[in-house]
């Protein structure tokens, strides 16, 4: 069950067809900062409502839908409008016009691992998108595959800016429940 708004809350994000989604963005909410000349990784607490609830007052900021550890999903923005959650294209272009960004309540430091109950949650929600979007596969890519963007440097050295999801995070598992979406 995914926890909605209610219809007639102002969303926000430009309109966009059904036929211009052609691309899934997994995120997690944490990720790396420089505190003090070192490495900290924000501890992302909290449930997927928490986080959706947290997105609705960031002006610059935007995401379609958050998974909890819990398996417990929020959507903060539809599918059919633009959420603001890659701020760089990098390597491709216009990806939030094209994107369901889907953020994971994670670390994203590479250590914590993604609960089963999570794991599931994103299987199933890719499969969803999957057969709703046409979407093979490939169309799962990671926000660090995305942004590959530098911080300033952190204790002399040097920091990429985003890393989510994480080594951790079985892509490849999702890509498969989205196979096996497709092949129905």
């Amino acid at each position: 069950m995914i926890d909605r708004l209610p219809e007639d809350f102002p969303h926000g994000g430009e309109p966009r067809l059904a036929e211009e989604i052609d691309l899934i963005v997994i995120h997690t909410i944490g990720g790396p900062m420089c505190r003090n000349g070192e490495v900290f990784f924000t501890p992302a607490s909290g449930s997927a409502v928490f986080w959706r609830d947290w997105f609705l007052d960031q002006p610059d900021r935007s995401i379609h839908y958050v998974i909890g550890r819990a398996g417990d999903i929020a959507q903060q923005r539809p599918e059919l409008r633009t959420a603001g959650h890659v701020s760089f294209g990098g390597v491709m272009q216009r990806v939030n016009q094209r994107s369901v960004g889907i953020e994971l309540v994670n670390r994203g430091d590479g250590i914590e691992p993604f609960p089963p109950a999570q794991i599931a949650a994103t299987k199933a929600l890719a499969a969803v998108l999957a057969g709703r979007y046409g979407l093979g596969p490939e169309a799962v890519v990671t926000h660090a595959a995305l942004d590959t963007r530098m911080q300033a440097d952190c204790g002399g050295q040097p920091l990429r800016r985003n890393l989510d999801p994480g080594p951790l995070f079985p892509l490849d598992e999702v890509r498969a429940a989205m196979a096996r979406e497709e092949a129905r």
